[in-house]
Parts: structure tokens; C-alpha cells; sequence
């Protein structure tokens, strides 16, 4: 029977090395990693383009030639894997942890350059071991044995150049990497310094590393983003800004602690479901990043927290990728957000990190590096683990109160959790925790879940919750609160009868509305059976009669469809009112129908006394018309008519007149001058208009002259013909009558002034022209 043995093809560097580390990014993780590994505090990694070459350097323990020679020669050999040993609790101290544990690190260095020279200096040696290899001897004939190819194992007294750092002393490793196989520049060093940065620490919360990058670029000056130390400072902004939870598996018990801006809502504990995690420490911190918190973070970190990550993932203080990248759903938030927009949150609302502490080979990477964790047992239980008690439980909190509160979207403090609002909505969520015979609360913010003392503020399911979280703390002064709260209720619902008193008073109020407007069409009609009077003069008071009594239907029906509102709501069902809610809708909807009620009669009060007065100019129309005039200042009056009869007047522009310290003595009709105000004022509000300016822009000797404008849509050419608007039945709306301008023309040519459309026709803007009195 003949032996036969393995040989190995000098290939085999390609398929452990850059078929496995697969880009110059993953590569440098890789190394770094190694340094970490070696106990470094301090690594420096340094770019020299024009040389083609990039120096690692480390304080770390270093190698010496037996080392090197017996291990890191030594193909897919991990002292970390070999050298874990002792119980449970030590192999999960951070301290004694590695980052990686396939031995397979070192090649990495072929992805980066085609050379590699490795300086290693140890405490207990004066002179530095020193490695050459030449990846390139590995690649000429894929049937020599790898163990075949020579590499060059040395001593020497000095390290190579560097040119930002100081040679490790009395320890470290210095990494030479010549003929780079990649171009490293300025845009492509910070991105690995933003990638480090998330494997390193994302959210600038530890410091027992210091890791910097440098360009070699003959310039004494700094390179912002591309130069020094690699660090994120933004833990500050993160646990003060943001609704965050902070969570430990450890022992079989979760604790959980839940911070809102600041603030500590709560704090529970609960037993383990995860056996699978039982000989591992989870811990997690999970922040929820509203509108006003992404904002932060994209001025303070220069992008934008989607385009940073997610959720990261770290073992054994290192990170796995690409656990939390920005297109990385490994934790199916994503795929579950698409069920509902406004129910889950998705990787691109939350960033955090989880770090688990564990023995050796209980996790296991994918051996590509860049591909997450071996899916198995332990994986899944972590990854359930990871949703279920640290995202679910903040997303419950995030979706019940902070959605709730659109307001509070734009704030990055807690202030908008003391509206009564949040405190229930808080209190529910408390109250579910409490609910559950398993957990454990440790703690609540007493100041945010009280009973409040407004009666309308509470509901049997806030008083529900309450007593479940009393029962759970045995706290007896909440349980009175609680008492004390019930009694108010039972006050609330005793006001039932008065509610029922002011929805008939409402009633009665419209009775007497329909009976005064009765009245005023009673005086409309009068004016239109007027058979013995100039007709168009008629028409004139009549189309002004027309649009109050437009505006008093509009408010009269308003009012009284608000009335019947109230009186409809007041008929208390025969099953009563058994809830505090139903109570608080009673009411709520009774103020609410009243408040307009009111609104709409006073509105209708207006307008009927504006009626009244504009008929009050011509008490006896059927005597003559053509004998009420007065003589008088016409720009006093006009100032008299704008403050007394036209300031606040609901339902019409904001009237506003400028007489500019002028005067216009002579006779004058004062009804005619309300009827051509009124008018301006009524075409002002059919084109939206907010306001109507009336001022005089010139005073001659001869006449004085306004100029009107409103802020409204203008006139349409193409719908209205401008040189038309001032005859009589043009109109260039489907409810108008044609009669408006066309007194405002008329009554200014009685006067024997003019009116004209100025400007470039696109807007509303008046001059009107009246003469003074003649000598």
C-alpha cells in the first residue's frame, strides 16, 4: 500500500487571498484588525502615491523571527484560535478578544501591493526581525509547491522611512507595502477613513484605539478629512437628540432602558428567551433620528445618517460587514417597513451598534470577510434578539408617541412630552410593559406619567394603564391619583343637564335670527315695489340691498345649521354617556358648533345693521330721491365711513382708506357714495382679495383724485373685455348682474367725475376723478 499526501499549488495564495479580500478597503480592515489583535494603542497608516508604496505602523507586542517563521508563516495558523483557553468568563472578558481567527489576515497584503516587507520589533530583542516576500513568485506557475517559494526572513537595525509618525518603540509592527495595486488619493482615503470610522467606532463612544491616515505629498500642511486621527463626535448629539434604547443580554436577563432626548422614560427587566445566547453579552443602543435630529446630524458629520448606516454590528470590538451598511437589510426592517409606512420603522429612520462578547468560533464570519455572519442557531437567536427586544421595542415607543406628535417631528428637545397628549400616549406604552408578568419595571419618569388634573384630559384607558403600572410598583399615591380622577369624572358627567340648557338657549338664539332677517327682507321688498321713483335709482339700492342680504343668508344659514348641530348633539342617547370620552366628544363637539353658532349670528348682526344703515339714507325713498344730499367734506366723510362702518367687518377685505391729510368740500349724496365703496369692496372679495386700499393720490384746485386697488386675482382678459366692465348688464362672472361697476360709474358721473381702469389691465387699480365745488 503506497501514502499519498497533499500538495499545495503556489495558487493557493490568490484563493485564500485577494479571492477572499476581495477590495483595497477590506484589505486595510483586515491589517488593521491584526494590529488590534496584537494589543496596538496607536496605528498610523501612511500613502506615498508617487512611490507606490503604503506603511502600516503599530505599537502593538510584535514578533520575533521565531514568530514570524512559526506562525505568521505558517498558512491558516491562528494564535488567536490556539492560544483561548481557561472558563467561560475569561474567554469573554473584551480584553482577551480578537477580531479575527482564520489566520488568513496576512494575505490581505497581497490584495494591496505586489511586495511586502514586514518589520517586527518585540520588547525582549534590540534588533528588528524583518520579512521580505514577493507575491509575484507565487503567480508564475501554478505547479510549484507554495511551500517552494523562497522569502527572505532577516535581521536589521532600523525600520523604514516614515515620514508622519514616529518607528514603534520598544514594540510594533511596521507594514511596507510596495507597488500598490490601487490609487490612493484624497477622494479614496476618506472614504476608507468614514469606512474605518464605522468599523472602528461609528458613533465616537470608545477611544482605546487610535487610528490615523496620512498623504505623503511633499506639503508640511494637513489634509482636512484625509489627515490624523480617524474619529466620529457625535455621542453628544446621539443621546442628547434622539429617542434611543439601551439594552444588555446577559446571564439569561435583558435589561432595557429607554431615553427620549435626554430624558429616562423607563427602565425594565426580563428574563431571556435565548439560550443559544447564554454563553455570549449582547449589548446594544439603538437611536431613532427624528427631522430635527437627521438635520443635526448632517451639519455636524457632513452626510446625511441614511448614507452613514444603520444598525452596525460589532464582535468582539470589531465590526462585521457590511452589517448596517446603507443598502444592508440583514435584519428585514426594510422588507417590513413596506407593510406599513406609518406603523415600523426602516433602517433608514434608526443607526446604532451591537456589540457581542463571545468565545471563540460561537460566531462565525463568512469567509469572504465582507459577507456577515454564517447563518446558524446562534446567529438567528441573535439577530431575533436584536429586533424583537431592542428595534421593536423602540419602534413602539417611536410610533405611539413621537409619530403621534407632528410638532414634536421638529424638536430636538423633550419639552413636547409634558402636553397632556404625550403623557397618555406614554403612559400606554408603560402600561402594556406593566401588563406583562414577566417584566420587571425598574424605573418610570413620575413626572411625565401622573394623572393629570383636567378631567377632559382623562380616558378609562389612561386610568387603566395607571392603575396597572400602580399595581406593578405598588405606588399608593399614584392609586389615590387615581381615585381622586374618578371622582372628577363622575362631577363631569353631572354637567350633562347644563350642556342640555345651552344647546336650547342656541336654539332659541336662532328663532329670534330668522325672525330679524324675516324683517330685513320685509324692507327689500319695499324698495322694489316702489313704483313712483326713478327706476334706476332703484336698481341702484336695490343691487346693494341684494349683496348684504347675500351675505346675511350665508351667515344665517351657517348659523343655523350649527344650531341644529348643537341641538342634535344634545339628545343624550338612551344608553347614556358611560366613558369619559364619550363625555369629553359631548362636550368638545358642543363648544366647538356653539363657538361657530356664535360666530355665524354675529356675522348676520353685522351685516343686518350695515342693511339698516344703508337704508337709513333714504328714509323716505317714494317722497325724492334726488333731495338727500349733504353738504360737506366728501374726504371726511369717506375716512368716517371706512373706520365707523367698514373696520372689522367679517366676510369682506380689510378696508383701508388714506384721505393723506386732503379735503373735498361740496354737495354730495351719502347714500351713493356707501353704494359705490360697497361695490369696490363686493367685486374686491369676489376676486379673493385680502385687502382694498382707497387713497387720494392728487389734489388740484379743480378736483381731487383716489386711487383703488386690491390684492385679488385681477381681471381675466381673456374671460373679460376691460373697455366693457363699466356698462351696464357686462359681466364677467356667471353670478354676477352687471349692475356694480356700472353704478360706480353712474354715480360718479352724477357727481361729474370719472372712473377708469389703470395700469396694465391684468390687475383690479381704479382712478376716480371728482371735481370740487364750483364757484
Amino acid at each position: 500500500m503506497t501514502e499519498g499526501v497533499f500538495r499545495i499549488s503556489s495558487h493557493l495564495k490568490d484563493i485564500i487571498g485577494r479571492d477572499l479580500v476581495t477590495n483595497q478597503f477590506v484589505a486595510i480592515f483586515e491589517l488593521v484588525k491584526n494590529s488590534f489583535d496584537a494589543g496596538a494603542k496607536k496605528v498610523d497608516i501612511e500613502f506615498f502615491p508617487e512611490k507606490q508604496q503604503i506603511v502600516i505602523v503599530d505599537d502593538g507586542h510584535g514578533m520575533s523571527q521565531g514568530d514570524i517563521k512559526n506562525k505568521w508563516l505558517f498558512v491558516a495558523y491562528s494564535e488567536k484560535a490556539s492560544t483561548e483557553s481557561g472558563t467561560y468568563r475569561d474567554k469573554i472578558k473584551p480584553a482577551g478578544q480578537f477580531a479575527g481567527s482564520k489566520g488568513i489576515g496576512r494575505f490581505a497584503c497581497d490584495t494591496l501591493g505586489e511586495q511586502l516587507e514586514l518589520y517586527s520589533l518585540v520588547e525582549s530583542e534590540h534588533s528588528i526581525s524583518k520579512l521580505k516576500i514577493d507575491w509575484k513568485m507565487f503567480e508564475k506557475d501554478s505547479t510549484e509547491e507554495f511551500q517552494n517559494i523562497p522569502v527572505t526572513l532577516e535581521k536589521t537595525n532600523s525600520f523604514p522611512d516614515i515620514y508622519n509618525t514616529k518607528a514603534p518603540s520598544p514594540h510594533g509592527t511596521v507594514l511596507l507595502i510596495k507597488n500598490t495595486r490601487h490609487h490612493w488619493d484624497q477622494e479614496s482615503i476618506s472614504r476608507l477613513r468614514r469606512d474605518l470610522a464605522k468599523l472602528i467606532d461609528p458613533f465616537g463612544t470608545t477611544n482605546h484605539v487610535a487610528v490615523s491616515t496620512w498623504l505623503v505629498d511633499g506639503s508640511d500642511k494637513a489634509i482636512e478629512n484625509v489627515d490624523g486621527p480617524i474619529g466620529n463626535e457625535i455621542a453628544e448629539l446621539l443621546q442628547e437628540k434622539t429617542s434611543r434604547i439601551v439594552v444588555s443580554i446577559e446571564n439569561s436577563v435583558i435589561e432595557s432602558t429607554l431615553f427620549d432626548r435626554g430624558r429616562k422614560i423607563y427602565s425594565i427587566r426580563e428574563p431571556s428567551p435565548y439560550s443559544e445566547l447564554s454563553e455570549s453579552r449582547v449589548t446594544g443602543e439603538i437611536y431613532y433620528l427624528n427631522r430635527a435630529a437627521k438635520q443635526n446630524f448632517t451639519l455636524r458629520m457632513g452626510v446625511r445618517s441614511i448614507e452613514f448606516g444603520s444598525v452596525f454590528l460589532f464582535l468582539n470590538r470589531f465590526r462585521i460587514y457590511p452589517i448596517g451598511e446603507e443598502y444592508d437589510d440583514t435584519l428585514g426592517l426594510n422588507r417590513r417597513k413596506q407593510q406599513g409606512q406609518s406603523r415600523y420603522l426602516g433602517t433608514r429612520d434608526i443607526i446604532g451598534r451591537v456589540d457581542v462578547i463571545a468565545g471563540p468560533k460561537l460566531f462565525r464570519e463568512v469567509s469572504s470577510r465582507d459577507a456577515g455572519l454564517v447563518e446558524d442557531a446562534r446567529s438567528r437567536a441573535l439577530f431575533e434578539a436584536i429586533r424583537r427586544h431592542m428595534i421593536f421595542r423602540l419602534e413602539r415607543y417611536v410610533v405611539g408617541v413621537n409619530w403621534q406628535d407632528k410638532i414634536d417631528q421638529g424638536k430636538d428637545t423633550p419639552e413636547r412630552l409634558e402636553t397632556d397628549q404625550s403623557r397618555e400616549r406614554i403612559l400606554n406604552i408603560v402600561g402594556a410593559l406593566a401588563r406583562s408578568k414577566d417584566i420587571e419595571i425598574l424605573y418610570y419618569d413620575k413626572e411625565i406619567l401622573q394623572v393629570p388634573e383636567d378631567p377632559d384630559q382623562i380616558t378609562d384607558e389612561a386610568l387603566k394603564a395607571m392603575s396597572e403600572v400602580a399595581l406593578n410598583q405598588g405606588d399608593t399615591f399614584l392609586r389615590t391619583q387615581i381615585e381622586e380622577a374618578k371622582k372628577r369624572i363622575i362631577e363631569l358627567r353631572a354637567s350633562r343637564e347644563e350642556a342640555r340648557e345651552i344647546a336650547q338657549r342656541a336654539i332659541e338664539d336662532r328663532n329670534r335670527a330668522d325672525e330679524h332677517i324675516a324683517r330685513l327682507e320685509q324692507q327689500a321688498a319695499f324698495l322694489g315695489s316702489s313704483q313712483d321713483v326713478d327706476v334706476e335709482r332703484v336698481q341702484l339700492l336695490m343691487h346693494q340691498a341684494i349683496i348684504h342680504l347675500g351675505h346675511l343668508r350665508s351667515a344665517i344659514a351657517n348659523s343655523a345649521h350649527e344650531l341644529r348641530n348643537i341641538y342634535s348633539i344634545a339628545k343624550i342617547p338612551d344608553e347614556g354617556l358611560d366613558t369619559p370620552d364619550d363625555i369629553e366628544d359631548l362636550l368638545a363637539a358642543i363648544r366647538q358648533s356653539a363657538k361657530r353658532a356664535s360666530s355665524s349670528v354675529a356675522s348676520a348682526t353685522l351685516s343686518g345693521d350695515r342693511l339698516s344703515t344703508l337704508l337709513s339714507f333714504a328714509p323716505n325713498i317714494r317722497i325724492d330721491l334726488q333731495t338727500d344730499k349733504v353738504h360737506g367734506d366728501l374726504v371726511q366723510f369717506l375716512d368716517e365711513y371706512f373706520d365707523v362702518r367698514l373696520s372689522g367687518m367679517s366676510g369682506i377685505p380689510r378696508a383701508i382708506f388714506d384721505g393723506s391729510g386732503e379735503s373735498l368740500v361740496r354737495d354730495f349724496p351719502p347714500v351713493d357714495i356707501a353704494v359705490l365703496v360697497d361695490n369696490l369692496l363686493d367685486n374686491a372679495h369676489k376676486a379673493g382679495a385680502k385687502k382694498l386700499e382707497f387713497k387720494v393720490v392728487q389734489r388740484t384746485k379743480e378736483h381731487i383724485k383716489f386711487h383703488v386697488s386690491d390684492d385679488g386675482l385681477g381681471i381675466d382678459d381673456k374671460k373679460v373685455n376691460p373697455s366693457k366692465i363699466f356698462e351696464r348688464g357686462y359681466t364677467g362672472s356667471a353670478n354676477g348682474t352687471g349692475i356694480g361697476l356700472y353704478s360706480v360709474g353712474q354715480i360718479l358721473k352724477n357727481l361729474g367725475g370719472t372712473i377708469e381702469l389703470v395700469g396694465d389691465g391684468s390687475r383690479a387699480d381704479f382712478e376716480i376723478t371728482i371735481p370740487g365745488e364750483k364757484k
